[in-house]
């Protein structure tokens, strides 16, 4: 397990303040005197955050793995079916509260979904 934890630093990085504490320090709204500053910050921050990403879905197969190991065959396909069926009801379900929302107005109206899928 401590080898999804090698990027540490990248984690700690991440949850750091440079953004906020840039925004604060800002004057006016959606304006700063340190653009190149923040443009570099907002680089690295979603450089970091793609890491990040990598290293959740590596861990989110791994456990994927174990767990198949320890099941039988049946059980196996039993919580795959499980799995896709709990990850469609929560699309759906986002779905819907997106359109409840107005959320989809905000973003691209072809795109029924803050997930980006469309219909």
């Amino acid at each position: 397990m401590l080898s999804h934890v090698e990027n540490w630093e990248i984690y700690q990085k991440v949850a750091d303040e440079p953004l906020a504490l840039l925004a604060y320090n800002s004057r006016n709204i959606g304006e700063s005197n340190q653009g190149e500053v923040v443009d570099k910050e907002m680089d690295s921050h979603a450089s970091d955050m793609y890491k990040i990403l990598v290293e959740a879905d590596k861990l989110r197969l791994d456990i994927l793995k174990r767990m198949i190991d320890i099941l039988t065959p049946l059980q196996a396909v039993e919580f795959q079916v499980a799995s896709k069926k709990l990850q469609l009801c929560l699309h759906e379900w986002s779905k819907r509260r997106d359109i409840q929302m107005g959320i989809t107005q905000l973003f691209n109206t072809d795109n029924h979904s803050s997930s980006g899928d469309s219909l």
